[in-house]
Protein backbone atom coordinates (compact mmCIF):
# COMPACT_ATOMS: atom_id res chain seq x y z
CA UNK A 1 0.00 0.00 0.00
CA UNK A 2 1.37 3.41 -0.89
CA UNK A 3 2.31 5.95 1.77
CA UNK A 4 -0.62 8.17 0.72
CA UNK A 5 -3.13 5.34 1.12
CA UNK A 6 -1.61 4.32 4.44
CA UNK A 7 -1.99 7.88 5.71
CA UNK A 8 -5.58 8.08 4.41
CA UNK A 9 -6.50 4.76 6.05
CA UNK A 10 -5.10 5.98 9.37
CA UNK A 11 -7.04 9.26 9.09
CA UNK A 12 -10.28 7.45 8.30
CA UNK A 13 -9.81 4.96 11.15
CA UNK A 14 -9.15 7.83 13.57
CA UNK A 15 -12.25 9.69 12.39
CA UNK A 16 -14.38 6.56 12.74
CA UNK A 17 -13.10 6.01 16.28
CA UNK A 18 -15.16 9.07 17.28
CA UNK A 19 -18.70 8.12 18.25
CA UNK A 20 -20.47 10.85 16.25
CA UNK A 21 -22.78 9.90 13.36
CA UNK A 22 -20.94 12.07 10.83
CA UNK A 23 -17.37 11.64 9.67
CA UNK A 24 -15.60 14.53 8.00
CA UNK A 25 -12.07 14.12 6.69
CA UNK A 26 -10.07 15.06 3.61
CA UNK A 27 -8.37 12.30 1.66
CA UNK A 28 -5.63 12.51 -0.95
CA UNK A 29 -6.34 9.41 -3.05
CA UNK A 30 -4.73 8.03 -6.18
CA UNK A 31 -7.19 8.13 -9.09
CA UNK A 32 -7.82 4.35 -9.08
CA UNK A 33 -8.66 4.41 -5.39
CA UNK A 34 -10.95 7.41 -5.86
CA UNK A 35 -12.77 5.55 -8.65
CA UNK A 36 -13.27 2.57 -6.33
CA UNK A 37 -14.63 4.80 -3.56
CA UNK A 38 -17.01 6.42 -6.06
CA UNK A 39 -18.20 3.00 -7.27
CA UNK A 40 -18.77 1.93 -3.67
CA UNK A 41 -20.77 5.05 -2.83
CA UNK A 42 -22.73 4.83 -6.09
CA UNK A 43 -23.64 1.20 -5.38
CA UNK A 44 -24.82 2.08 -1.88
CA UNK A 45 -26.85 5.01 -3.21
CA UNK A 46 -28.55 3.15 -6.05
CA UNK A 47 -29.12 -0.29 -4.53
CA UNK A 48 -28.52 0.05 -0.83
CA UNK A 49 -26.28 -2.98 -1.04
CA UNK A 50 -22.55 -2.79 -1.33
CA UNK A 51 -20.34 -5.45 -2.85
CA UNK A 52 -16.64 -4.79 -2.74
CA UNK A 53 -14.83 -6.97 -5.27
CA UNK A 54 -11.48 -8.19 -4.07
CA UNK A 55 -10.08 -8.31 -7.55
CA UNK A 56 -10.57 -6.63 -10.90
CA UNK A 57 -11.49 -9.66 -13.03
CA UNK A 58 -13.09 -13.01 -12.29
CA UNK A 59 -13.04 -16.41 -13.92
CA UNK A 60 -16.26 -17.53 -15.54
CA UNK A 61 -16.87 -19.97 -12.69
CA UNK A 62 -16.42 -17.22 -10.09
CA UNK A 63 -18.61 -14.81 -12.05
CA UNK A 64 -21.36 -17.41 -12.47
CA UNK A 65 -21.34 -18.10 -8.73
CA UNK A 66 -21.51 -14.39 -7.92
CA UNK A 67 -24.50 -13.93 -10.25
CA UNK A 68 -26.25 -17.10 -9.08
CA UNK A 69 -26.07 -18.67 -12.55
CA UNK A 70 -24.63 -21.82 -13.99
CA UNK A 71 -21.40 -21.47 -15.93
CA UNK A 72 -23.07 -22.53 -19.22
CA UNK A 73 -25.71 -19.82 -18.74
CA UNK A 74 -22.99 -17.27 -18.04
CA UNK A 75 -21.18 -18.33 -21.22
CA UNK A 76 -24.40 -17.80 -23.20
CA UNK A 77 -24.63 -14.27 -21.77
CA UNK A 78 -21.02 -13.63 -22.79
CA UNK A 79 -21.54 -15.08 -26.27
CA UNK A 80 -24.68 -12.97 -26.80
CA UNK A 81 -22.89 -9.80 -25.69
CA UNK A 82 -25.12 -9.25 -22.65
CA UNK A 83 -22.16 -9.60 -20.30
CA UNK A 84 -18.86 -7.88 -21.06
CA UNK A 85 -15.69 -9.90 -20.84
CA UNK A 86 -12.00 -9.82 -21.70
CA UNK A 87 -9.87 -12.59 -23.08
CA UNK A 88 -6.74 -13.64 -21.22
CA UNK A 89 -5.06 -15.96 -23.64
CA UNK A 90 -7.81 -18.44 -24.48
CA UNK A 91 -9.74 -17.85 -21.25
CA UNK A 92 -12.69 -15.56 -20.66
CA UNK A 93 -12.46 -13.21 -17.69
CA UNK A 94 -15.31 -11.02 -16.44
CA UNK A 95 -14.39 -7.57 -15.09
CA UNK A 96 -15.90 -6.62 -11.72
CA UNK A 97 -17.53 -3.57 -13.32
CA UNK A 98 -19.21 -5.81 -15.93
CA UNK A 99 -20.76 -7.86 -13.12
CA UNK A 100 -22.05 -4.70 -11.43
CA UNK A 101 -23.42 -3.34 -14.72
CA UNK A 102 -25.12 -6.64 -15.54
CA UNK A 103 -26.74 -6.87 -12.09
CA UNK A 104 -27.99 -3.29 -12.35
CA UNK A 105 -29.46 -3.92 -15.82
CA UNK A 106 -31.05 -7.21 -14.70
CA UNK A 107 -32.62 -5.48 -11.70
CA UNK A 108 -34.01 -2.73 -13.97
CA UNK A 109 -35.47 -5.32 -16.41
CA UNK A 110 -37.12 -7.19 -13.55
CA UNK A 111 -38.59 -3.99 -12.16
CA UNK A 112 -40.01 -3.06 -15.58
CA UNK A 113 -41.46 -6.55 -15.99
CA UNK A 114 -43.10 -6.37 -12.56
CA UNK A 115 -44.66 -2.99 -13.42
CA UNK A 116 -45.93 -4.31 -16.76
CA UNK A 117 -47.43 -7.35 -15.05
CA UNK A 118 -49.13 -5.17 -12.43
CA UNK A 119 -50.57 -2.92 -15.15
CA UNK A 120 -51.82 -5.93 -17.10
CA UNK A 121 -53.40 -7.40 -13.96
CA UNK A 122 -55.20 -4.12 -13.35
CA UNK A 123 -56.41 -3.94 -16.96
CA UNK A 124 -57.96 -7.39 -16.94
CA UNK A 125 -59.44 -6.94 -13.47
CA UNK A 126 -57.39 -9.46 -11.48
CA UNK A 127 -56.59 -6.85 -8.85
CA UNK A 128 -59.14 -4.57 -7.22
Amino acid sequence: MSEVLTRDVRALRAALADSSDRVSITLDLPRTSAEKVLALLDAELTTGAVVVPVKETFTTTEAATMLGLSRPTLMKLIDSGELAHVMVGTHHRVPAQALTDFQRARRARRSQAAKALAEFSNEIGLVD
